[in-house]
């Protein structure tokens, strides 16, 4: 199988293709889709080809804003332009809420149209050179063009959510998708949140699911600033600091509602991680180990563009891969990715060479360029955005 590793600026966008199988997982922002993405599904299109699966791993504007672009391009179900989608999965306000109807009081409808007053942050939108279809004011939300293209949704109409104790994607032996995060305990710590957010907007009563509350929902976390952006910038100024030294566990409820899974293609298996939090993963990983399955892996994709918040010692220490993927231009609020977390996944022992593969050149990936490993050999490819093949390593 190959994965391709779109230059998405600070966030994320992968393509993943096998013999039989084709996965998007999350699209970057407009300009993402626009110069890098389409072109690769127009050629998928052209040859017959279909995307099995969209995977919209959460509500980030870094990971959805290309997502959004595609799909308003794409138009609907039976009529698509670009390709045609079989699935897909997103976990919005639908997903995590009853869908009775909801009679929101006036008071509350004028704080959600305030709340989507806001629209899209400028970047996810605007970035890029032929947007005339979105207003980043006006835009609509991806659970809105889901709804409206006739997609199937979550496997259904959305109202299901994908979660650990939920689902699996399964083709044949050789191709499948194990979902490792989130569970059904994180999605309602975020459905709690997003209730005292309304709580703090002055919304007091409870609230359910419905067409306004569920854009509200999406443009509010769209927003939604990361609770370590103070902790990354006081270990940015550290020194020789070892993961263990500045390790601290991400407090974000949209990372911890992130989509991570094990993909399974050609026989081939990718961890991918998205911005997951590393207790997490963690603990499912234990319980598949304890299963007799593999640690590890083909490839791997490290959360959160290489935080040293999203991959913890302890996972670390179970986990590997010949290959691995952070995708970020070391831009942003945090300069992703932390020297602590590369110097610590270069520097285990391993009886195969490692290679990082950067979809940009940033500090970080010139500083462990340099960096003398103890226990084993280490590759570094900067400014990767080409297909990457992966083979069935034997101890995998």
């Amino acid at each position: 199988m190959k994965v391709k590793m779109f230059p998405a600026e600070n966030g994320d966008a992968f393509l993943l293709c096998s013999t039989n199988i084709n996965i998007l997982i999350d699209g970057g922002y407009a300009k993402t889709f626009d110069k890098y993405i389409k072109p690769d599904l127009e050629d998928l299109a052209s040859k017959g080809k279909v995307l099995d699966l969209v995977i919209v791993t959460h509500i980030d504007a870094d990971h959805i804003g290309g997502i959004i672009r595609f799909l308003t391009l794409n138009g609907i179900q039976n009529l698509k332009k670009i390709i045609p989608i079989n699935k897909i999965w997103h976990n919005s306000l639908r997903s995590l809420s009853s869908p009775k109807k909801i009679d929101v009081p006036p008071e509350g409808i004028d704080i959600l149209k305030a709340i989507i007053k806001r629209g899209h942050p400028k970047e996810s939108i605007f970035k890029s050179s032929n947007i005339e279809e979105i207003s980043a004011k006006q835009g609509c939300t991806l659970a809105a063009l889901i709804r409206e293209g006739g997609y199937r949704w979550n496997e259904s109409n959305g109202f299901d959510s994908i979660c650990v104790e939920e689902f699996s994607f399964s083709e044949t032996y050789n191709d499948s998708i194990k979902v490792i995060n989130p569970t059904r305990a994180k999605l309602q710590e975020l459905l709690l949140y997003w209730k005292k957010e309304l709580r703090r907007f002055g919304h007091l009563d409870d609230i359910g699911s419905n067409e306004i509350i569920d854009d509200a929902f999406e443009f509010n976390f769209e927003h939604h600033q990361d609770s370590n952006i103070t902790g990354q910038t006081l270990v940015a100024a550290g020194c020789k600091n070892e993961l263990k030294d500045v390790y601290r566990p991400d407090r974000s409820p949209t990372n911890a509602s992130s989509i991570a899974t094990i993909v399974k293609l050609d026989g081939v298996r990718i961890l991918m991680l998205a911005d997951a939090l590393a207790e997490d993963i963690l603990n499912e990983l234990i319980k598949m180990q304890a299963d007799g399955e593999s640690m590890l892996f083909d490839a791997i994709k490290i959360s959160h563009h290489g935080s040293n918040y999203n991959t913890s010692p302890d996972l670390l220490s179970i986990i590997d891969a010949p290959k691995y993927f952070i995708s970020t231009n070391g831009g942003g609020k945090h300069n992703h990715p932390d020297i602590e977390l590369l110097r610590a996944i270069v520097n285990r022992a391993a009886d195969f060479t490692r290679t990082l593969y950067f979809n940009y050149s940033t500090d970080a990936s010139k500083e462990i360029r340099n960096f003398q490993a103890t226990y084993s050999n280490f590759i570094i490819e900067e400014n990767f955005t080409g297909w990457i093949e992966i083979i069935k390593e034997k101890s995998c």
